[in-house]
């Protein structure tokens, strides 16, 4: 069985990949590298990988003949003026691709994310909606899996935890309302069980589930784990409604930090995605916040 994993750069591209050579089976897998200094050592040498040249924003470069499921995910578009164009035009050239390839892909999964059903109202996320929208009937088999918030947001955090004084900002708030979360290890493992199982029936077609961590957190729990891990009290500095433009105005430029502000009010308390709390498939990860804050703390 041969996976291509399309761009391979991102950080959920990299674990599927994990996932997929620490997989038992003789199944190979081709990463898609925009630039080819950027494969990991680890993957470098390993007999079940290759690393090709391919850019998902050009078709041309894009050649998936021999595959028998892809993994795909739409790359960080932070600098783009117009990203939910640009994740189309992305996901359309994946469907291409996967077109061209004389009917050897049996599987499409893309990582998308929760509140992708919802066509407005949602910033940033409206990438994956148009993505997904892209990507029906790309395959025989297409596979959408709604990952919640990354874990691994909270990196940006540990510089400023690691100070004379720790602290470190939220947007999620108030401080104890709690959201799902997922590590990126476990959206690795999740799509490698989901293209290896390609060839076997879906219940529906696309099959689309959400994806979570154990269990929700706040930023009340976040405060705890980096008090645990470190030692010391953390102070959590809440991003409040009204501070919200200009501090992701620090991060992007527009119309960026307009979507990253619209999709955080989306699924905090009264926004239209709050019911991604509760999806009607949910699947669940292993990892727990603790674990995956650990891991970057010491890091």
């Amino acid at each position: 069985m041969q996976i291509t994993v399309v761009p391979a750069s991102p950080k959920t591209g990299q674990a599927s990949i994990r996932a997929l050579l620490e997989s038992a089976g003789e199944h190979t897998i081709t990463g898609v590298y925009r630039n080819l200094d950027k494969v990991p050592s680890e993957f470098k040498g390993h007999p079940r990988f290759r690393a090709v040249k391919g850019d998902v924003a050009n078709v041309g470069t894009l050649n998936f003949s021999g595959a028998d499921a892809v993994v795909t995910i739409t790359p960080p578009l932070y600098s783009e003026s117009k990203p939910i164009q640009r994740a189309r035009e992305m996901a359309a050239n994946v469907k291409y691709a996967v077109g061209r390839a004389n009917d050897s892909v049996k599987r499409l999964v893309y990582v998308s994310s929760v509140g992708a059903q919802y066509e407005h109202g949602t910033g940033e996320l409206k990438t994956n909606y148009e993505a997904e929208q892209a990507l029906v009937a790309a395959a025989p088999e297409v596979v959408f899996i709604r990952c919640a918030y990354f874990m691994e947001n909270w990196a940006s955090a540990v510089e400023t935890v690691k100070t004379d004084s720790p602290f470190f900002y939220s947007v999620i708030a108030p401080e104890d309302y709690k959201i799902p979360m997922v590590s990126v290890e476990d959206i690795g493992r999740t799509c490698a069980a989901q293209v290896l199982a390609a060839g076997s029936p879906l219940s529906y077609n696309p099959y689309i589930f959400d994806l979570h961590g154990p269990e929700a957190y706040s930023t009340r729990d976040l405060q705890k784990v980096f008090e645990d891990k470190l030692g010391k009290p953390v102070q959590a500095k809440l991003v409040t409604d009204d501070q919200l433009e200009g501090f992701f105005a620090q991060a992007f430029q527009p119309p960026v930090d307009g979507m990253f502000v619209e999709m955080t009010r989306s699924f905090l308390p009264g926004g239209i995605a709050v019911d991604m709390m509760e999806g009607s498939r949910v699947q669940r990860g292993r990892v727990t916040l603790s674990e995956a804050i650990g891991k970057m703390v010491t890091g």
